[in-house]
């Protein structure tokens, strides 16, 4: 009798272990985490949606990834941060549209125990990023002012160091827009003195449209050009589809544009489009995935700052294997 009843307590035990979430049982769950992007137009999100959902289907994770119309729409984005977080789920990632607007959300996140982990651009948190951080954990990024710094070398040595370059940016208040700015313009002012650089034009949130006018404007009050930064995909898209309309030979103008996709690839391909700069969105979001699940499951605290990397790419290089792992159509 008393064997029986040894028996009936250590499996009334167990389901006690089990009902009030062992660590075994906490291993075993399906995360759920949600993901608010700068946007959703754009294929270079499409490219971190992806990484994340490969990166989640690896770890036992699911993913809802969404983001506001366009990149200028920061009280939509919010608006997601808010229902996210009252969802309650696992983890949240965040790509932060402005660099000080989300701050008192993320705290609101923090002070509800969901551990957040940024990517593509961090907030302006107050403090040092990490666990004792009540803003995130970090970010998974690319470093957008070296990755304008190549962009500068580049085009200083497709226009022979001299002549007028015209920088269109995709936004003046978003972190990642600021560095791919200024990581150019400091390089090109620094170091290529034969260089005149035009004031900056911005087609907010990256309105390939906006870009377009933009470009055709200039190639008009601008006949000696020499060369157009493109900050983003869609200023990139715009800036050759001005190049079309002006019926421009290719080459006369050199255009470094930004990220990838199927007409920037195309452009490049056909010599309209000098080169551009490659993030790896895929591992961006891959990244964030892998750190918010490591962290939830075993409490391993991810690296503050994750460098996912970037390449220069152009007509000569494109079909390079580790050119190809990091272009998306």
């Amino acid at each position: 009798m008393k064997k029986v009843l040894n028996i009936i307590a250590a499996a009334a035990a167990m389901v006690l272990i089990v009902g009030t979430g062992s660590p075994v049982n906490a291993a075993d769950k399906t995360l759920k985490i949600e993901l608010i992007s700068k946007g959703e137009t754009h294929q270079f999100w499409q490219a971190v949606k992806k990484g994340a959902e490969q990166q989640a289907a690896k770890m036992n994770a699911t993913i809802h990834f969404q983001g506001p119309a366009n990149e200028t729409m920061i009280d939509k984005q919010l608006e997601m941060l808010d229902a996210a977080i009252a969802l309650k789920p696992d983890a949240i990632g965040y790509a932060a549209l402005g660099t000080t607007q989300s701050v008192t959300h993320l705290k609101a996140a923090n002070k509800a125990g969901i551990p957040v982990y940024m990517f593509d651009t961090a907030a302006s948190c107050p403090g040092a990023l990490g666990t004792a951080s009540d803003c995130a954990l970090g970010v998974a990024y690319t470093d957008s002012k070296a990755a304008g710094k190549l962009a500068a070398d580049k085009m200083a040595a497709l226009v022979g160091s001299a002549g007028k370059v015209l920088v269109v940016g995709h936004s003046q208040t978003n972190q990642t827009g600021i560095d791919r700015r200024d990581g150019f313009i400091n390089q090109m002012n620094s170091k290529y003195k034969g260089i005149k650089l035009l004031t900056t034009q911005y087609a907010e949130g990256g309105d390939a449209l906006k870009a377009q006018e933009i470009v055709s404007a200039a190639l008009v009050a601008n006949p000696d050009l020499k060369g157009i930064y493109a900050t983003n995909e869609g200023i990139s898209i715009g800036a050759g589809q001005a190049f079309k309309a002006a019926k421009l030979a290719n080459g006369k103008v050199k255009l470094i544009g930004f990220d990838s996709g199927k007409q920037q690839i195309a452009n490049i391909k056909s010599g309209l489009q000098s080169g551009a700069i490659t993030q790896n969105p895929i591992g961006i979001g891959a990244k964030t995935v892998e750190a918010l699940v490591n962290y939830v499951r075993n409490k391993t605290v991810p690296k503050t700052l994750i460098d996912t990397g970037f390449y220069y790419y152009d007509k000569k290089n494109i079909a390079a294997p580790e050119i190809v792992a990091d272009l998306y159509e």
